[in-house]
């Protein structure tokens, strides 16, 4: 899947989920929140040279948004690079050698497992949290969100990849099963891909109006932004296998 699906599909994900708890947050949290999913729905694909988590802004994106998406953009190859020579390739050179040479490094391998999310997680929350600390800046709570949203990013990633052919073998190193689905990715994009993202993007801002325009409880509307998180991702899901 291409760097500007993963983006809109988590973002708006993520959106949907936050939405009805928006109030609770400053304005900081949110952006914190949101700045981790963006990074993390990319990070995966710091094991291949050419992605987009490596390139100042995420090519193909378009929409109103895009502006304010690239603009974040431009911290994205220091996250790629520490990825992937702090995190990805000390963590590949350790499975091949535990392994005896049979786990060679290569794209959908360890970043693309949960281990290889919950690996990636920590450190880079250990990494930024030692830059900060190096900057003398103290934001414990900023980080914290942003470190909860870079996980997330980055399992929904996976989750992505999951309905495509290539799959995702979600517990490698310890089994190579993958989950699979037809989705076509790279240049010519399935349009049930587009519809998707379509479709969590009007759920998000559905529930929104929901919360500030009808004044709707927030607590009705968390419920049916769950519902409808699962509905659209179980959707999604089934199809991509058909």
């Amino acid at each position: 899947m291409r760097g500007d699906q993963h983006v809109v599909i988590t973002l708006f994900s993520g959106g949907l989920l936050l939405a009805p708890h928006v109030a609770l947050f400053a304005p900081s949290e949110v952006a914190a929140l949101l700045f981790g999913l963006f990074v993390g729905s990319l990070a995966p694909d710091a094991d291949a040279t050419d992605a987009a988590i490596f390139h100042t802004r995420v090519p193909g994106l378009r929409g109103p948004t895009s502006g304010l998406v690239n603009g974040a953009a431009q911290t994205l190859p220091f996250f790629g690079y520490l990825i992937r020579y702090a995190e990805y390739y000390p963590a590949a050179g350790i499975f091949w050698l535990l392994s005896c040479g049979r786990l060679r490094a290569g794209h959908r391998g360890v970043l693309h497992s949960l281990l290889g999310v919950a690996l990636c997680t920590v450190l880079t929350g250990l990494y930024c949290a030692l830059a900060l600390h190096l900057l003398d800046w103290s934001a414990p709570t900023l980080l914290a969100l942003g470190v909860v949203g870079f996980g997330a990013g980055a399992l929904l990633h996976l989750a992505e990849d999951s309905c495509t052919p290539g799959g995702i073998a979600w517990l490698y190193p310890l089994s190579g099963r993958r989950v699979r689905g037809r989705l076509r990715s790279g240049g010519r994009t399935d349009p049930r891909t587009r519809l998707f993202g379509m479709a969590l993007g009007a759920a998000m801002w559905g529930c929104v109006a929901l919360l500030f325009w009808f004044e709707t409880p927030a607590a009705k509307v968390a419920q049916l932004s769950v519902f409808l998180f699962c509905a659209l991702w179980t959707f999604f899901y089934l199809s991509a296998r058909s």
